[in-house]
């Protein structure tokens, strides 16, 4: 199984969100590509709401150059981690950034309509409160962007790191791991998008074969041929 997978620290020895990620890792990669990315270094330009994207020139965008390699190894992949701290009840500021440059990939917008045969994998770890607020709004936009099934797996660490996380705290994180490797597993046999994307993608594709959006938008929707056809079942 190809793996991408989005790192929103720099902190790696001491951060129980990357050592939660090298778990699943382990458990899912099975000789497949592993495509890492640390934010903001990878990807530091910050979202100005320029539009570009939204009206079809992402290629304008000033981190298109940044965001070239992300979005080229999520298409080669067949899970996508987002590996997520919470800072103040939310996402991390770079983190959230990447997700907007992603509004153009909005199955309202422009989405790549391979994403309904992906999953994807939120790893959120608090000292506290805020999983999750953290957690919906990375949801928010793989449900959006069509991807078939969204995975969770939250852990609370309080004032620990993960040198001094207690022996409970770990094992309830190996526990969460192990279990969602299966399911990732198991669906993968058969993978068929969840309720809420299959409702998306009808509602949408309603839309765009009615003119009712953009030009832009509902000439990309004609031209990859989804008008009529569900791509999870071609």
């Amino acid at each position: 199984m190809n793996i991408t997978v989005i790192y929103a620290t720099g902190r790696k020895a001491r951060s129980s969100t990357y050592h939660i990620a090298q778990l699943l890792i382990e458990e899912l990669l099975d000789g497949g590509k592993l495509f890492e990315f640390q934010l903001p270094r990878d990807m530091p330009h910050v979202c100005a709401g320029c539009y570009a994207c939204i009206l079809g020139h992402e290629e304008r965008c000033g981190g298109a150059a940044a965001m070239a390699p992300i979005l080229a190894a999520m298409e080669q992949s067949q899970l996508i981690v987002f590996c997520t701290p919470t800072y103040a009840f939310h996402v991390p500021g770079q983190m959230k950034s990447l997700l907007d440059h992603f509004a153009y990939r909005w199955m309202v917008h422009r989405p790549d309509l391979s994403f309904l045969r992906k999953q994807a994998v939120i790893i959120n770890t608090a000292g506290g409160g805020g999983m999750k607020s953290t957690v919906r709004e990375i949801r928010d936009s793989t449900d959006y962007w069509g991807v078939a099934r969204t995975h969770v797996i939250s852990q609370k660490v309080w004032n620990y790191d993960w040198p001094t996380l207690p022996d409970s705290f770990r094992a309830a994180a190996l526990a969460k791991v192990k279990r969602t490797a299966e399911r990732i597993r198991r669906r993968a046999e058969h993978l068929t998008p969840c309720l809420k994307v299959r409702c998306l993608f009808y509602l949408y594709r309603f839309l765009h074969s009615h003119g009712k959006m953009t030009e832009a938008d509902d000439a990309y929707w004609r031209e990859k041929g989804c008008n009529t056809v569900a791509p999870w079942r071609a």
